[in-house]
């Protein structure tokens, strides 16, 4: 597969930490050249020169410029750490030189030219991982979760990423295909030796493992709906009519004073939009304005925006006021919640009891209510908890299994499983096993689809290009 790709052979650097200042920055030096390149740029404290270092060794020294001609001392650049680690066991299989500096952004970039200088050549974006998965060391499944690790806005979605970095769903995938692989070769063998008899038997094992592994991947999708909602996350929306607390309930989830709260009616105009988590679940949280009756231009817009939320949400918090009986613009925003996946909220409750709560039930039949005050925070862990719970289907959540979170994978699975399903059908009509044959083969490819085993440059380009450049 690597022969399809050029400049393989190409020495690589990059800066590898975020821009700006930081306590230290590191630039990474990758491929054949790597060694030689430091050796003219980096003068050791104890002397030697890192082609004549051991691996995985750190040594202190200076990053110099070298003169190009004449007797000129070298002028020292910066102190520095390097590293040494050389192939085949690095990050990309190659020799690799890390370089840890100061972490001002005109030393790095300094740094990164003397490389550049020395027969360096700038690296493309993911192109340190891409040589990784070309040079053998992890699957397309693995290089992925590194931008996922990277990525990840929680400690759940980080443990998934790195669950899928350490090859489990590879594992996964590759039982599936082993199976398959075994069907397809006993089929071919049978549909080029027709002398050698067919027993029941052998038909019921080719079935049977067909079945299995169908199951298998029905298994795998099955954990794709957690996995999603832990890649992207979800979208609450508050809603409810003027002045009953949605302001006050988003501070509350947030722990913070995000929202303008008064007791005049309107006081939120326009959506407010914040990022949090909930128990390892990343969500977008917005507060929609609860007008009805716009009263300018500004408002027409704010409205519109607000059903706009609603209709995209994957859950709504929808407010009443428990101090107050049900009105008429409540009535008005529960028609247009009839479809939504949504938990009622009786907002208030160290106040008054004045509305009507068997009304409210017939209004949401099997919708669950809720009781809380924004003034008072011992509630909101129950509202958070009941979130939880709708959104993730169960009580606790639990990280430790394979979770498919990455849409790629998921339709492809889904393309795989379609192949076996008409594969089971072949089978039960009694067709050729030729045909099954057809169906294993492509299911097989949907899951080398997955791993990188069956890929186009192209789409190799467009997974990487979303890395930043150092990795």
């Amino acid at each position: 597969m690597a022969k399809t790709f050029t400049h393989l052979d190409d020495t690589i650097a990059a800066i590898s930490t975020p821009s700006g200042h930081g306590g230290i920055g590191i630039v990474r030096i990758s491929g054949k050249e790597a060694l030689a390149i430091a050796d003219r740029i980096f003068i050791g404290k104890k002397g030697g020169t890192p082609s004549q270092f051991k691996s995985f060794t750190v040594h202190l020294g200076n990053i110099v410029d070298p003169p190009e001609v004449g007797p000129h001392a070298p002028e020292i650049i910066d102190e520095v750490l390097l590293t040494v680690m050389r192939g085949p066991h690095s990050y990309t299989t190659e020799d690799i030189v890390e370089i840890s500096s100061h972490g001002g952004s005109v030393s790095l970039r300094t740094i990164l030219n003397l490389a550049l200088r020395f027969n360096a050549r700038l690296a493309e974006p993911g192109e340190f991982t891409k040589r990784a998965f070309l040079n053998g060391r992890i699957d397309l499944v693995q290089a992925e979760a590194v931008l996922d690790i990277i990525q990840s806005k929680t400690d759940a979605f980080l443990k998934v990423s790195t669950h899928q970095l350490k090859g489990e769903l590879s594992t996964e995938l590759d039982h599936i295909r082993s199976g398959l692989m075994a069907v397809y070769t006993e089929i071919e063998a049978l549909v080029n030796f027709p002398e050698d008899e067919l027993s029941a038997a052998s038909l019921d094992a080719i079935r049977d493992n067909i079945a299995g592994q169908a199951r298998n991947v029905t298994e795998l999708l099955a954990s794709s709906e957690h996995g999603k909602i832990l890649r992207e996350g979800i979208k609450i929306v508050i809603a409810g009519r003027p002045n009953v607390g949605k302001s006050s309930l988003l501070n509350a989830l947030l722990k913070q004073p995000r929202a303008i709260v008064s007791e005049i009616a309107g006081t939120t105009r326009d959506t407010i939009e914040e990022n949090a988590q909930i128990q390892g679940i990343p969500y977008q949280l917005i507060d929609t304005a609860g007008i009805l009756e716009p009263r300018d231009v500004i408002e027409e817009q704010a409205v519109e925006r607000s059903h706009r939320y609603i209709q995209a949400a994957d859950l709504v918090l929808f407010l009443f006021d428990i101090n107050q009986s049900i009105a008429k613009d409540d009535l008005v925003l529960t028609e247009q919640f009839a479809r939504q996946n949504l938990i009622v909220i009786l907002n208030k409750s160290d106040l008054d009891h004045n509305i009507d709560k068997e009304k409210v039930q017939a209004l949401f039949p099997g919708k669950k209510i809720l009781e809380i005050s924004t003034l008072h925070k011992d509630s909101v862990p129950v509202l958070e908890q009941e979130i939880f719970a709708n959104i993730w289907h169960e009580t606790t959540m639990d990280t430790h299994g394979v979770l498919v979170s990455n849409l790629r994978h998921i339709e492809s699975l889904r393309k795989c499983g379609q192949a076996l399903e008409r594969a089971g059908k072949i089978f039960a009509e009694g067709l050729s096993l030729e045909f099954i044959s057809e169906e294993i083969k492509e299911a097989v490819r949907h899951l080398d689809y997955i791993t990188g085993r069956d890929l186009d440059e192209d789409l190799l380009e467009t997974i990487f290009s979303r890395f930043c450049i150092g990795k």
